[in-house]
């Protein structure tokens, strides 16, 4: 993981010298969230919310250094005894976004990188921690179609995966954990976007 982050940080050195004059561009991107793995897919089968600010600052003509924050909300019901329970993430990425120009006005891209997770579960069992709060480092991709409405409004569909495991150890006596959970996912949702 050291190894691909400082070679990430050499070519973001490498290419920044060689910026264009493109904008930078600040999105807002509100989107359906499903979890890919069991049990939390079997725990909140109904998926959550999620909403994202990003940002893209030009490195190239095709090449922009990409971070955003989001936070996810799900309600789900405990496997066992059918209780509510509730989790918050808050994921804070940073990348690079590749962008292709389809047409004058249409774009797609791809952007990818590691992600900062920290999450808050509630359940009010009897049987389990009432509250867990923890935190991990993931990775995300996205991709995506943008079209430019105006000089400056920018409106896109994308998809999203995120990998968020975490290991969880309860502090209630005589409850188990089987170690790791993958906490990511799969969201799909709309961009508004905003050219400077």
């Amino acid at each position: 993981m050291y190894k691909k982050i400082s070679l990430l940080s050499v070519a973001l050195c490498l290419l920044t010298p060689y910026a264009s004059n493109s904008t930078p561009l600040l999105e807002i991107k509100p989107s359906y969230f499903f979890f890919s793995a069991s049990p939390m897919k079997n725990i909140y089968n109904d998926g959550g919310f999620e909403v994202q600010g990003s940002i893209a600052a030009p490195l190239s003509n095709h090449l922009d250094l990409y971070g955003s924050i989001g936070y996810r909300k799900a309600w789900g019901h405990a496997l066992n005894s059918d209780e509510k329970t509730s989790l918050s993430v808050v994921p804070v990425d940073i990348g690079l976004k590749l962008l292709f120009n389809c047409c004058n006005r249409f774009y797609s891209f791809v952007a990818s990188g590691p992600r900062y997770f920290h999450f808050h579960q509630h359940n009010p069992s009897l049987y389990v921690d009432p509250t867990i709060n923890s935190g991990g480092v993931g990775f995300f991709i996205n991709t995506g179609f943008s079209v430019r409405v105006t000089d400056c409004l920018m409106l896109g569909i994308f998809g999203e995966y995120s990998y968020e495991k975490q290991k969880i150890f309860p502090n209630s006596p005589n409850v188990y954990s089987n170690g790791g959970v993958q906490l990511g996912g799969f969201a799909f949702g709309l961009i508004l976007g905003y050219a400077f």
